[in-house]
């Protein structure tokens, strides 16, 4: 279908791509920018989603599930308390302020806290902030007079629009990812990721009702997500309509040991304060890895210690219901369920195989799930089946580089449509390297200076980067030689900073929004610094 130019405004002041709580606290913060120092007009601000209406991971709002962090690291209280966006602007609005003070406790469940993030996103629609829900961001491309033209398809209809904009904030989410081996055998009805746990559970159960014996899923991970979807499908099988004595086998794959608690404390949290930014974006690269290692624990790969326990104390009565039905020398009056863990454990390899039905109430032969695990510890190799797997393996964040990869942006900023690894770089960096070349930046990309070899050698850029599902923060890049290998420098501000080129200017401004890690720490992934970063760019938006 022929593309669309979007006619209602010529051209945009910003476009985000997203809408999510991160471009969400974008329009806030715009919205409470001076009028008449502000060259950002609210009319001329559009944000692009896919969803047909403004979600926030509904694939994993589960029943009393809780926030890991404060109400109070919202949409804007650390950078205007008095923002009309605030959660407790919220809770006053729906008059639960005095109800959610006596709970006594500070973190709200996750399905208030997705309730929360609605409301704030009907409130700056209705202050003029433009979305457009229900468009999928295909490309992006350099427009004529300083501007960049966005592309999207209406998934309702198949069409194509065409947007310009002047500037564009680039806020894509993560990507679902699982391992290697189960991409191979994907789509398949009884493989899920964790985000669209809530909407595939029951359609996956439903395959599986007309199978008379113990059905027998695996779980894959060790963070949050992975022990929540554990539980839940613990109460699930456990309420299923099967015979009496039966015991499905839930088995949860994690690659260390032992499942580990959370950080939680007060002062391994300092590292998620947003003057902390500050600190790591300063380190040389080496430090701020350094940092990103001994934190690693706040975040990556483990799981609130509340959650932990609840599933020792679920597992704990797994024993405790065995031994007394052993001791009466009977089968367990209902349907049960048994957790068990299995450690030090990678997925090898996986195929989809066909078991025959095995009674006449099973008139089709259903699909099992072969895995291969191999044993971290020994390298040994064994072999299970299983009749579904979740997967709870974390995001993938690079969708951003295929945008300026596949369009001519990336020429301006060192990216090549051929590269193969991508890493950021501080603004420090972007100087040394870019200092007395006279506008030949081609032999410093290619790494034959010394500044930039120097440059070169912190964490590079992650081309998967796990969400606190995943197990661990991937290894850097060893080496710049055997790949094209770019660098990419974004500002503290999270402006991706053009290269000197002795053509044209590049003019308009290009943010990145969760996808900065490795320059600017932790919290760049995470909401606790949402607030408190959107009125920095939206600042930087606003300047000369």
């Amino acid at each position: 279908m022929p593309s669309l130019e979007a006619h209602t405004v010529d051209v945009y002041d910003v476009i985000g791509l997203g809408f999510g709580p991160a471009n969400l606290a974008v329009a806030g913060a715009l919205l409470e920018q001076p009028r008449e120092t502000c060259p950002i007009s609210v009319n001329k601000s559009l944000f692009i989603e896919r969803y047909s209406e403004f979600k926030w991971h509904p694939g994993m709002l589960l029943p009393g599930t809780r926030m890991q962090i404060s109400f109070l690291k919202d949409l804007a209280t650390l950078r205007s308390p008095q923002s009309p966006i605030t959660f407790v602007s919220y809770l006053h609005s729906k008059n639960r302020l005095v109800d959610f003070i006596n709970r006594g406790c500070i973190t709200p469940t996750r399905k208030e806290y997705s309730d929360y993030l609605a409301y704030a996103a009907r409130y700056v629609q209705g202050q003029g902030i433009k979305v457009a829900y229900g468009e999928n961001v295909i490309g992006v491309e350099e427009g004529s007079e300083g501007t960049v033209q966005v592309h999207s398809r209406v998934l309702a209809t198949g069409e194509t629009i065409v947007r310009r904009a002047k500037n564009l904030i680039i806020s894509p989410g993560g990507s679902p990812w699982v391992p290697r081996c189960i991409q191979t055998i994907i789509p398949h009805p009884r493989i899920v990721h964790s985000s669209q746990y809530i909407s595939s559970v029951e359609p996956m159960l439903a395959t599986m009702k007309a199978t008379t014996r113990p059905l027998k899923i695996a779980v894959v991970g060790a963070g949050q997500s992975a022990v929540e979807v554990l539980l839940d499908l613990n109460s699930r099988l456990t309420s299923m309509d099967k015979s009496a004595g039966q015991t499905h086998d839930l088995h949860l794959i994690i690659r260390g040991g032992s499942l580990n608690p959370s950080e939680g404390g007060p002062f391994g949290n300092q590292v998620y304060n947003p003057e902390f930014v500050n600190v790591m974006y300063d380190l040389p690269s080496d430090s701020r890895r350094r940092v990103m290692a001994d934190y690693k624990a706040t975040n990556y790969g483990v799981v609130n210690p509340l959650t932990l326990d609840s599933l020792y104390q679920v597992m704990y009565d797994q024993q405790v219901d065995g031994d007394i039905a052993r001791r009466k020398g009977n089968a367990l009056a209902m349907t049960s369920t048994q957790i068990t863990i299995i450690p030090y454990s990678n997925l090898s390899s996986a195929e989809i195989s066909t078991r025959p039905s095995q009674s006449p109430t099973e008139t089709e032969d259903t699909d099992t799930l072969s895995v291969i695990l191999q044993n971290t510890l020994t390298q040994e190799l064994s072999e299970t089946t299983y009749d579904a797997i979740i997967c709870a393996t974390g995001y993938e964040r690079d969708s951003w580089l295929n945008f300026l990869k596949s369009s001519g942006l990336g020429k301006h900023f060192g990216l090549s449509a051929n590269s193969d690894k991508t890493r950021l770089a501080v603004d420090r960096d972007f100087r040394a390297a870019t200092n007395g070349k006279n506008g030949n930046f081609g032999a410093t990309m290619n790494g034959k200076s010394g500044a930039f070899k120097a440059a070169a050698n912190g964490i590079n850029g992650h081309s998967r980067t796990p969400d606190t599902n995943a197990e661990e923060i991937q290894a850097p890049y060893a080496s710049t030689e055997t790949k094209v290998s770019d660098t990419l420098y974004i500002s503290r501000r999270y402006r991706l900073l053009p290269l000197p080129t002795a053509g044209n200017e590049f003019i308009p401004k290009i943010y990145l929004q969760g996808c900065a890690e490795e320059t600017h720490g932790l919290s760049d992934t995470l909401l606790s610094v949402t607030g408190v970063r959107a009125g920095e760019i939206v600042e930087d938006l606003c300047s000369n």
